[in-house]
């Protein structure tokens, strides 16, 4: 059965049951778009909403005044049809700048926006590079024959250390900070582990907050308690925990998950890379087909109508949940064309939502690119004969989720390292 005939097959079972394990989630987008162009899904514990698998359809709604973010515009919320201990309640009930609208969104942002402005991003280079670099060394010195995860060893120290000191989470707190807001991407996830997951989250973040206020540093979290000392109300101590667990979350796990996917689409497309590494292809454009083709997030959850909108046809109602389906946007021929399942670092983007889009567009762009570009130059030109691991040996597990996009593990053999790592940068 191709596509078509699964979406069309799918539809006449509405709503559409969003597979929690994400076991294949291009397949299943695939389908979504074959559907509709906005198309009613089921998510955990029998809730509903709406998919906008299409890349038109899904940029308008990021800007469209009439959808707001914020969970007080859910009706099913209000109406307390939302389960307790919902696998997907970290991402629409935290009190952060990502769940907020208007005026309250303008004040947060700005709070950010203060902290990863171009200028400071770029003041981190020479301590981004020299993080890879060390890093690479680690790499350099293991033993060649045996085979390494590349998320382990290198995708998740890189963002997760640059992101921690930007913040200010002690270094004793960072691996805990980074399982438990991993466990919170699991839309397989019981009610007893959410429940459990959040609270030793808001726990952790109790207790670093705690830390920074009896002994500030330079870093983003001692300045926000600075200036609330100094009589800046601004910020609540609810959005304090939120601010500090979006911009760790948003700073490291979706890096990570990049990182995994473009070095395992450069390793199954030995050409594309052969390209990159003889110059002809700049490191900028496999960060930007890799969000485009295999984004970090898949489904991302939710926005909602402050009065009825229709899209393609079918009304969404006032306070109707939607998600952004960021994936599938990345892949439809209708703006991509037609060769967009295929993954081609030559291509002439045409504009992707990889980093969202509207006045909820990533505020750490900036600095996500920089450790892309950095860390992906700096591992390809250190080990030119990197290649995967024998297949037989390992399995691709997709991370259990339908909203975040990545695999578990990804071993490589390394090959011999080049005798410099003195280029790290990216082209």
């Amino acid at each position: 059965m191709n596509p078509t005939e699964q979406g069309a097959a799918q539809t006449s079972r509405c709503p559409f049951a969003l597979d929690v394990d994400g076991a294949d989630q291009h397949a299943e987008n695939a389908r979504l778009r074959a559907a509709g162009r906005a198309v009613p899904v089921e998510l955990p514990g029998g809730v509903r909403a709406w998919a906008i698998p299409r890349h038109e359809d899904l940029r308008r709604v990021l800007t469209d005044p009439r959808v707001a973010k914020g969970i007080e515009h859910w009706g099913a919320a209000q109406r307390g049809e939302v389960p307790d201990g919902w696998p997907l309640i970290g991402f629409v009930a935290t009190d952060s700048v990502i769940n907020s609208h208007g005026a309250d969104h303008r004040r947060l942002r700005g709070l950010v926006d203060q902290a990863l402005t171009p200028a400071r991003v770029e003041a981190m280079r020479p301590g981004v590079e020299h993080l890879v670099g060390t890093l690479l060394d680690r790499l350099a010195a293991r033993p060649q024959e045996r085979a390494v995860d590349f998320r382990k060893a290198f995708a998740y120290p890189v963002p997760t250390a640059v992101i921690s000191d930007l913040l200010g989470v002690p270094q004793r707190k960072r691996r805990l900070l980074h399982v438990l807001t991993g466990m919170q991407t699991r839309t397989t996830n019981t009610p007893e582990q959410v429940l459990e997951t959040d609270g030793r989250i808001e726990a952790l973040l109790r207790e670093i907050v705690a830390e920074r206020r009896e002994a500030p540093g330079d870093d983003l979290i001692s300045a926000l308690l600075t200036a609330r000392r100094a009589g800046d109300d601004r910020l609540t101590d609810s959005e304090l925990h939120g601010m500090i667990l979006l911009m760790f979350f948003a700073g490291h796990q979706s890096v990570i998950n990049v990182l995994v996917n473009a070095c395992h689409a450069l390793l199954t497309h030995p050409g594309q890379l052969a390209a990159v590494r003889a110059g002809e292809v700049p490191w900028s454009a496999v960060v930007e087909e890799t969000m485009r083709w295999n984004g970090a997030v898949n489904q991302f959850p939710m926005r909602y109508p402050t009065e009825d909108v229709v899209i393609g046809g079918e009304t969404i109602r006032r306070g109707e949940a939607i998600l952004a389906s960021f994936g599938s946007a990345g892949r439809d021929p209708e703006h991509h064309g037609a060769d967009a399942e295929r993954f081609d670092v030559r291509r002439r983007q045409a504009g992707h939502l990889g980093f969202g889009h509207g006045p909820h567009f990533c505020v750490g762009i900036h600095l996500a690119r920089l450790q892309l570009e950095t860390a992906l130059a700096g591992f390809f030109t250190r080990f030119p004969e990197v290649r995967l691991a024998p297949a037989g040996t390992w399995t691709v597990r997709p991370v259990p989720s339908f909203v975040s996009n990545s695999i578990e593990e990804l071993p490589v053999l390394l090959g011999p390292a080049a005798e410099t790592a003195a280029e790290t940068g990216p082209r």
